[in-house]
């Protein structure tokens, strides 16, 4: 069932910042941003970064501030030791002391879950991720556990599940990557810098109880449900606005392109498609259907949540092109693998990745007409693109 943007519901969506932020976190609004984003996309993220940048402390003030409570948080440390069961719970003795087995879930039995170090684990352990992060449930013993229920008292409203995975950068020891079939069930891919320097003032006050931090009083005000219909609500309306058939063109050019489809690229001029030719050429692993899905997802969620004002939310597909431009590395980073080359040797692999998937989206902008679009579609993409650089992800 779809529904109209409304005033309110950007309003409730752009206060989860401020609230996360009165909780402690401080310089991480465009990382809640794309949290937000990704739990209206029925997503997961994830976080690439040092430890001790306070991603634990964020998943909490996360639910607190969209009044989930404290039981809507979990978290799982991945080490080379752990083991699926571990996360997906198994048989125990029943607590009534007789012969039976019943069913003990296991952490990832939570509607945020803070998937630690996950890089850290064996393969066959990160695997036991992968159908709880794509159908959101477990399979038990052959028998399948929903992560995800209808909250008791709300009609036709699911409880979330999210995943927010950290991983390690690649280069540390004791670290597995991991296969390209997880990584394609992360919505996001967010590069966490260290803070800068009045952050981390801001930090070592709330450490050393310098600054007065909310216990209750700022809590979000709303109990459970009303959360939770909030969410609902606001979910179905942003995923409902039209995608402009420019952007949905360009996200379709970007996926086509990449596996050498270049007879299915549209609105590109043929100029333009033998440069895009050219630059495909350094493509190892292409993207597949669901970056194409999430692309979209992310597009309509940014514009709702961060781009289009509330007087105006019945325009928020207006604003689809600069979100595309702002979502477009969180989206697409972890999903393509490159030819290793040396002609940007001052550059890291990761920063590599990151301006070939600007390239490629500047390539397949449509520079024709599209729709009722009145041309000029790439150029006014590529102003978008350059405005994005600033954005902390």
């Amino acid at each position: 069932m779809s529904r109209e943007l409304t005033a309110d519901d950007i309003g409730y969506l752009r206060s989860i910042p401020q609230r996360v932020n009165d909780f402690g976190m401080h310089g991480l609004d465009d990382i809640v941003r794309f949290l937000v984003v990704a739990l209206l996309a029925d997503g997961h993220i994830l976080l690439e970064g040092n430890p001790g940048l306070g991603k634990t402390a964020l998943v909490k003030a996360l639910s607190r501030a969209l009044g989930l409570g404290p039981q809507a948080v979990g978290r799982i440390q991945f080490t080379p030791d752990l083991m699926p069961a571990d996360i997906t719970g198994s048989l125990m003795p029943a607590q009534d002391g007789s012969n039976r087995l019943e069913f003990q879930p296991g952490p990832i039995f939570h509607e945020l879950l803070l998937a630690d170090e996950i890089n850290r684990a064996t393969p066959k352990t990160q695997a036991a991720m992968l159908e709880a992060m794509a159908e959101a449930q477990v399979t038990v013993l052959g028998q399948r556990k929903r992560l995800t229920r209808q909250e008791p008292g709300l009609t036709a409203v699911e409880t979330p599940f999210m995943v927010m995975a950290t991983q390690n950068p690649i280069d540390q020891d004791g670290t597995f990557n991991l296969p390209e079939a997880q990584l394609d069930r992360f919505l996001f891919k967010i590069r966490m810098a260290m803070p800068d320097a009045e952050v981390i003032g801001a930090i070592i006050g709330k450490e050393l109880g310098l600054l007065a931090m909310p216990e209750t009083g700022n809590d979000a005000p709303h109990d459970r449900k009303t959360a939770l219909r909030n969410l609902d609500r606001a979910r179905r309306a942003a995923l409902s606005t039209p995608i402009p058939p420019s952007i949905h063109t360009h996200i379709v050019n970007i996926v086509q392109a990449s596996n050498g489809e270049f007879d299915q690229v549209r609105g590109v001029s043929s100029k333009r498609l033998k440069n895009l030719e050219e630059l495909c050429a350094r493509i190892e692993y292409p993207f597949g259907p669901r970056a194409a899905t999430a692309l979209a997802k992310a597009v309509l969620g940014w514009a709702a949540c961060v781009l289009t004002p509330p007087e105006t939310a019945m325009e928020s597909g207006v604003h689809t092109r600069p979100a595309l431009a702002q979502v477009l590395l969180p989206t697409l980073r972890h999903r393509v693998r490159l030819h290793h080359t040396f002609d940007q040797v001052d550059l890291s692999e990761a920063d590599t990745t990151d301006a070939f998937i600007r390239a490629l989206a500047i390539a397949t902008a449509p520079d024709q007409r599209m729709g009722e679009d009145p041309g000029g579609y790439d150029e006014r993409f590529e102003q978008d693109l350059s405005a994005a650089r600033g954005l902390k992800a």
